[in-house]
């Protein structure tokens, strides 16, 4: 009776799992907890490279920014484009393209995490500055204001 119990509760439990997908809420508002902490870690960096302080928290943003990016094509799911999303539809209508921006900003996010890591400003400069460009862009084409 124990396990019969138990296999009901487990089927219940991911009946409910199933429903939260399917409705996007969950995903949603995951994917926008994810992105608030890559803006965070951006908006970090800036502070700590405009500022000249907490130079020792660049190496940290940067890995930690980097490592989001890598998970940040993995957010977008189909059925994840609820009304609380700023994700515009040509995100899921033109997935190349989409990919394609998501693959810049991974790259120019492994670029400043290895600047960071070098401590060379010369490096650090046009790598944040690149990565902006890849948040900007995809903002531009994929993000409602």
């Amino acid at each position: 009776m124990k396990q019969f119990v138990n296999g009901v509760l487990g089927l219940v439990c991911l009946s409910l799992g199933q429903m939260a997908l399917a409705d996007g809420k969950v995903e949603t508002q995951y994917r926008q907890a994810v992105m608030k902490s890559i803006g965070g870690h951006m908006a970090s960096m800036g502070t700590i490279l405009k500022n000249q302080v907490h130079m020792e928290d660049l190496v940290m943003h940067a890995k930690g920014l980097a490592g989001l990016a890598d998970i940040a094509p993995e957010v977008f799911p189909e059925g994840s484009d609820t009304e609380k999303s700023k994700a515009l539809p040509a995100v899921w209508e033109n997935p190349e393209e989409f990919s394609e921006a998501m693959d810049r900003m991974i790259a120019a996010a492994e670029k400043m995490a290895t600047a960071a890591a070098n401590e060379d400003m010369s490096e650090i400069g046009p790598a944040i500055q690149a990565l902006g460009g890849s948040c900007k862009g995809c903002h531009d084409d994929f993000k409602a204001e």
